[in-house]
């Protein structure tokens, strides 16, 4: 969904956030017991990136153009995240994490429009390739 930005959108942007977390955390939860097997488990959190300022946050951060809010999926052991190193020469290591965007505000013909996610279709295309790395 897409409309014109101003700050009357504010907490219909946040209860939209707050909604896709809980959407993600139940069907993510689906996923426990696999990774459980593996002495690991999944985080599931929101976070927050200012794309004007490059500025990336676990809480909130002001709404203005380059706003943008992802829940993130992390596998962790031990309470650290699960890292896997790289084979494509691209990185030391990945971190085994899936993100997916849920809400941004950006300029569109000089106006600031909201955008809202709530495409849930590639989380268990996302987790079995997830899985395949951990069980490796």
């Amino acid at each position: 969904m897409k409309f014109a930005y101003d700050k009357s959108k504010a907490q219909h942007i946040i209860n939209h956030e707050d909604i896709m977390l809980k959407t993600y955390s139940k069907i993510i939860s689906t996923y426990t017991s696999l990774f459980e097997q593996y002495d690991c488990s999944l985080k599931v959190r929101l976070f927050w990136i200012d794309f004007s300022t490059e500025r990336r946050s676990n809480r909130r951060l002001p709404f203005r153009i380059g706003y943008a809010c992802y829940v993130c999926c992390e596998v962790q052991r031990d309470g650290k995240e699960v890292q896997v190193k790289s084979a494509d020469g691209e990185a030391d290591y990945y971190s085994l994490s899936a993100t997916w965007m849920v809400s941004s505000i950006e300029r569109s013909f000089l106006k600031a429009k909201a955008s809202l996610y709530s495409d849930t279709d590639d989380i268990r295309k996302r987790h079995e390739r997830i899985v395949s790395v951990v069980i490796e």
